[in-house]
């Protein structure tokens, strides 16, 4: 069995530095023997170990790939992919926290393509995690998937790539998840618990003022997710000040980013 570890980097929303941290963490966290491949138009400060893939996606025009992350579609592109049983997409802007083997044997085992859940409504998000580990097949009718982490048989998705067309797929999909999620053969979404986004544990106001659970290394995600600010280089002290959304603030630095930082390599 042939398995790789995908990243994606263009333009200069992060450096080399983020894809060696990746790197890092993920040989420290799966057994698998694996092949780690950056896809990228800057191959510069890369570590060794790191198979290169050249960025190319003629589909859109260039103003057009960071609407919607378009780009991601290469993750399916079978001159990348084509050799591999299995394939796990990760996107940079994430800290892994548990063992990464199980988001590959959930998609050996079941095949079909596996994204984070990104659940459609407040009710449905509030649901615990143990509920929806019962009713899987609910759970992948109520949720759209985040491409932030991506699990699939290339042999099945090569389509995703070959059959996109901005002109008849943008109008539709307003975004590459979206698509994907639509698109996909057998999509399906891991157990809520595995992936989680870093907002998403720190409670709402005004109950986070007491509880800080985000202060404290997360027992079951196996990946925390940083869409958008903070970026994890920004908690390492509390200069950051108050961060969050609206109804979710948070206050200073956490400890486990800075030490995970300090273990893998520190982006800055």
């Amino acid at each position: 069995m042939k398995v790789c570890v995908i990243c994606m980097k263009w333009g200069d929303a992060y450096g080399p530095e983020y894809v060696n941290l990746l790197y890092r963490a993920v040989q420290d966290n799966l057994s698998l023997e694996h092949d780690f491949i950056c896809i990228s138009d800057d191959f510069t400060g890369l570590e060794p170990g790191i198979k290169q893939q050249p960025f190319a996606f003629p589909q859109l025009d260039r103003p057009l790939w960071a609407h919607g992350k378009w780009p991601k579609l290469q993750m399916f592109d079978r001159r990348i992919v084509g050799q591999y049983d299995a394939a796990l997409f990760l996107d940079l802007d994430l800290l892994i926290t548990g063992n990464l083997d199980p988001l590959f044997q959930i998609t050996l085992d079941k095949g079909g393509l596996y994204l984070m859940p990104k659940f459609r409504g407040f009710v449905w998000r509030m649901i615990p995690a143990g509920v929806w580990d019962l009713v899987p097949w609910l759970m992948n009718k109520v949720t759209r998937g985040n491409s932030s982490v991506v699990a699939f048989f290339p042999s099945e998705q090569f389509h995703l790539f070959d059959a996109f067309d901005g002109d008849i797929h943008l109008p539709k999909y307003e975004n590459d998840q979206d698509y994907i999620s639509a698109q996909a053969y057998k999509r399906r979404c891991f157990p809520k618990n595995w992936c989680t986004g870093l907002i998403h544990l720190v409670p709402y106001w005004p109950f986070g003022l007491i509880y800080k659970p985000y202060r404290k290394l997360p027992r079951r995600p196996k990946i925390v997710i940083f869409n958008g600010r903070p970026n994890p280089h920004e908690l390492v002290n509390d200069d950051i000040g108050s961060w969050g959304a609206r109804r979710r603030r948070a206050y200073g630095g956490i400890r486990w980013v800075r030490d995970y930082l300090a273990k893998y390599g520190h982006p800055t």
